[in-house]
């Protein structure tokens, strides 16, 4: 009984503060979901990655064999179709790639000098 005599009672919150306290939990909670939500739709398969290489080569070959023809590229798992844009006035080649896996698309574009 004497411990119970000398506990303090503390005094009861308001009801604003309660609300305010609600609304910050609330917008971190927010905050939160729409990461993890971006980080989930960011979420490509292996197959891109090696597309995505496979694209950084062909680009080197392309500049070393100056091979500015139309081609389609199968790999396992993805396909890789290049077309290639001259522009002589600016003496640029836009090179043009698209990554197709399973029912995903992707655009990849390069800009390389050109040499006639």
């Amino acid at each position: 009984m004497q411990l119970l005599k000398n506990f303090r009672i503390l005094k009861a919150s308001s009801l604003v503060e309660s609300v305010i306290a609600i609304s910050i939990i609330s917008i971190c909670v927010l905050v939160v979901f729409m990461v993890y939500l971006n980080v989930i739709n960011l979420n490509k398969s292996v197959h891109y990655y090696k597309a995505k290489h496979t694209i950084e080569f062909l680009t080197q070959e392309i500049i070393k064999q100056q091979d500015y023809e139309d081609n389609i590229f199968k790999y396992e798992g993805y396909t890789v179709t290049k077309k290639a844009t001259i522009d002589d006035e600016d003496q640029m080649v836009l090179l043009s790639f698209l990554i197709q896996t399973g029912h995903n698309e992707y655009q990849v574009n390069k800009l390389i000098p050109y040499n006639e």
